[in-house]
């Protein structure tokens, strides 16, 4: 999905056995239970119909709970349908697709594993409150619109480091090397 689909917390519209549904971005409120009921899928190595499958007659409470996030689906009409297990695919190849954000993130390198583990869900909504968002907003955005905020911030202060170093640097050479330098910066 692209950057305003996760910016405007858009939903995909899908038909599910002649019914019309939306599904949903997962918000950050609700991803204690999202990550719940989408583990039986995140522990896929790939996503589709093939991959899905097999898992849906084992994991039908946690699809159904995924569903129940995620999907403007009726709960009995999805019970009607549970042998249809093509259908439940694409559905859930199409939640994957609405919150792929969450299903797809990188799994970080061991050394940075390591070093996260220092950091919590605290520090990361103190990065976007420093930068301006407030914590009710936060709560109401998107997984995917999150994890961007929190990747402009971090590049956001990656600059701010990296420009904070030019001018320590700058400042350190001869009076004319740093008067340009800061009438470079005044336009």
């Amino acid at each position: 999905m692209n950057d305003f689909f996760l910016l405007n917390n858009e939903s995909l519209p899908h038909v599910f056995i002649g019914q019309n549904i939306e599904i949903k971005q997962i918000q950050i409120k609700n991803l204690n239970q999202f990550a719940y009921f989408a583990d039986p899928i995140k522990q896929l190595e790939s996503y589709s119909i093939e991959t899905i499958k097999p898992i849906i007659l084992t994991s039908i409470i946690q699809i159904m709970g995924l569903c129940s996030l995620v999907t403007s689906l009726d709960p009995e009409t999805f019970s009607k349908h549970i042998g249809n297990q093509d259908a439940i695919a694409d559905l859930i190849l199409k939640i994957v697709q609405v919150n792929e954000a969450y299903f797809k993130e990188e799994k970080p390198k061991k050394q940075q594993r390591e070093n996260q583990k220092k950091y919590s869900w605290f520090d990361s909504f103190q990065r976007l409150i420093s930068n301006g968002h407030r914590q009710d907003d936060i709560l109401n955005m998107s997984y995917g619109a999150f994890t961007e905020y929190l990747k402009a911030a971090q590049r956001c202060e990656l600059q701010r480091l990296k420009t904070i170093a030019i001018a320590t640097r700058a400042a350190n050479a001869k009076n004319n090397d740093f008067d340009r330098f800061v009438s470079g910066l005044d336009g």
